[in-house]
């Protein structure tokens, strides 16, 4: 494995960059979160700050090993595989996250919790194609109304479909990689063709969705600046070479107050107290 230089350590220890953590969510998905404070500890371990309490926090210990992509502001990305190992409360890491500016002003809660990680691997830096994300941004637009499907399927709700075609919205492409570790591409050229689908190619970044093949579950994490995000899941149909859609049938919020599954909905029934016993009356 590569050692990290000392610009790319100083860019992974700035809380405002996009890091984005995949891990398998036993159910045959891959389920991704935020983690912005993730950062590396030396040259071969990763950390990050729990700020959110969610489903995530639980899987990276029940399925460590991960994948991550980390954005910087001036749109330079890496990928890698970590495999998470432990967790602390309390130490010079988890003081020193909690004083990050993106975390000590917060007057409602701070990290809670610090998670560590082996770094198994990590790629070369490389600038976002936006040329070719734009070029492909048009290819999808062209296409993406010959492959809406069944328009009477009500699966994203019409903010969902407003934020995913948002021009400012950022999209990752999640699966199963070959080496037992997901994988994470940025697809921000994808758009929703239809309540329940996401058209997108693979370009300008199909060399590393080389193991994504036609019928293999996917998610689609898309997230804003503003601190918006949805995570999409369901079964990738490629419909022709480097082309391909998400057919959703799981949709979760990663954001608070209430993190969890959206979609399907459940149904709430209403609680009858009619058949409960009488409290006793204490007067």
């Amino acid at each position: 494995m590569r050692k990290l230089t000392d610009e790319e350590k100083k860019t992974f220890d700035n809380p405002y960059k996009i890091a984005i953590v995949a891990v398998q969510d036993g159910e045959g998905d891959v389920h991704m979160f935020n983690a912005s404070s993730l950062l590396n500890k030396g040259d071969d371990e990763m950390m990050f700050g729990e700020f959110i309490r969610g489903i995530s926090k639980k899987l990276i210990y029940q399925y460590p090993q991960t994948g991550f992509i980390i954005m910087s502001l001036d749109k330079k990305f890496w990928t890698g595989k970590m495999t998470f190992t432990h967790s602390l409360t309390e130490g010079e890491d988890y003081v020193y996250i909690n004083q990050y500016q993106l975390f000590r002003f917060n007057t409602y809660f701070g990290v809670c919790e610090v998670h560590y990680a082996d770094l198994n691997d990590i790629s070369e830096g490389q600038p976002l194609n936006m040329a070719g994300v734009v070029a492909n941004a048009l290819r999808v637009m062209a296409m993406k109304p010959f492959h809406a499907g069944d328009k009477s399927k009500q699966v994203m709700r019409p903010w969902t479909q407003k934020f995913m075609n948002g021009l400012l919205t950022l999209e990752y492409l999640g699966f199963m990689g070959e080496d037992g570790f997901p994988k994470i591409v940025p697809i921000i050229q994808a758009q929703s063709a239809s309540s329940s689908r996401v058209f997108f190619t693979k370009a300008p970044y199909s060399d590393m969705c080389k193991d994504l093949k036609d019928g293999m579950r996917a998610s689609i994490y898309g997230m804003s600046l503003d601190m918006e995000a949805t995570l999409l899941k369901g079964t990738y149909h490629e419909t022709s070479k480097g082309a391909g859609y998400l057919e959703i049938d799981k949709i979760y919020n990663p954001t608070p107050p209430v993190s969890g599954y959206c979609y399907p909905e459940k149904k709430y029934e209403a609680v009858d107290f009619h058949d409960e016993p009488l409290a006793p009356n204490w007067i």
